[in-house]
């Protein structure tokens, strides 16, 4: 029964996929979920966002975030990107809040094309609370790509190598983590864009699955949003987002 109904969806997105062949959307100002800051296209104008994230964890956990993030291109090939955000814990010992860490990226456009790759950094600076699991000296190295398929779908990819801070009292050590991040971006004629993402961390058994959508208003801002689980101890068990987009 689950293979009939996977034929299924695969045929269905297939014979979509036919149909839209002949019309190119632009899908490089859809921006991914997970990976907002290790993506591979280079913005040819500034950016922002503002969100809010629900997650919920093992042990009566949760967490509710306000963020916002943002990019800008410093050259045709080059393009750096922040965020920060105001975090809320809630545990059965009580409720703690405070800024997140500042995260800073860059990255590179290696390759364009209808396989487009880029390089860069990110860092994450200790600025945040330690009582909402911030204020560690966190940074990574990583190379993703996105591959535009005739039909229109669009596969992104990601690895990054992870140097995280962990910290015991007053001591701290630094774990070494391989990211594994894979999605898929799927326009459709409305302008509303489908988002599928899965980030594997080898360190922290860190697996979440995500969908998201993408929905691109006449005022040329995106009102997105989308749902994760875990598949893993590391991950939330449960997240759900709600975000507006915006180019200047």
């Amino acid at each position: 029964m689950f293979r009939r109904v996977l034929l299924v969806g695969a045929a269905l997105l297939l014979n979509i996929g036919l149909s839209q062949a002949q019309t190119k959307y632009e899908t490089d100002n859809v921006r991914l979920f997970q990976t907002f800051f290790q993506d591979a296209p280079i913005a040819e104008n500034p950016y922002g966002e503002g969100f809010f994230q629900y997650s919920a964890f093992d042990g009566e956990v949760s967490s509710i975030d306000l963020a916002v993030q943002a990019g800008f291109p410093v050259a045709p090939k080059i393009q750096l990107a922040g965020g920060l955000g105001f975090r809320s814990v809630d545990a059965s010992g009580g409720s703690e809040s405070g800024i997140t860490d500042l995260t800073i990226s860059g990255r590179y456009h290696v390759l364009p094309g209808p396989t487009a790759i880029s390089v860069g950094g990110l860092i994450d600076l200790p600025i945040g609370s330690e009582e909402v699991f911030e204020g560690t000296f966190d940074f990574s190295a990583f190379g993703s790509l996105r591959h535009h398929l005739p039909s229109n779908l669009v596969i992104t990819s990601t690895f990054a190598l992870e140097f995280i801070e962990v910290k015991a009292g007053r001591n701290s050590n630094r774990d070494t983590a391989v990211l594994l991040a894979g999605g898929l971006v799927y326009p459709f004629p409305s302008g509303l864009n489908l988002v599928t993402e899965l980030n594997i961390r080898t360190e922290g058994d860190f697996v979440l699955l995500t969908g998201g959508l993408d929905y691109k208003l006449k005022s040329g801002g995106r009102v997105r949003g989308g749902i994760g689980i875990g598949l893993d101890d590391g991950a939330p068990n449960f997240a759900i987002r709600g975000g507006y987009f915006l180019e200047f």
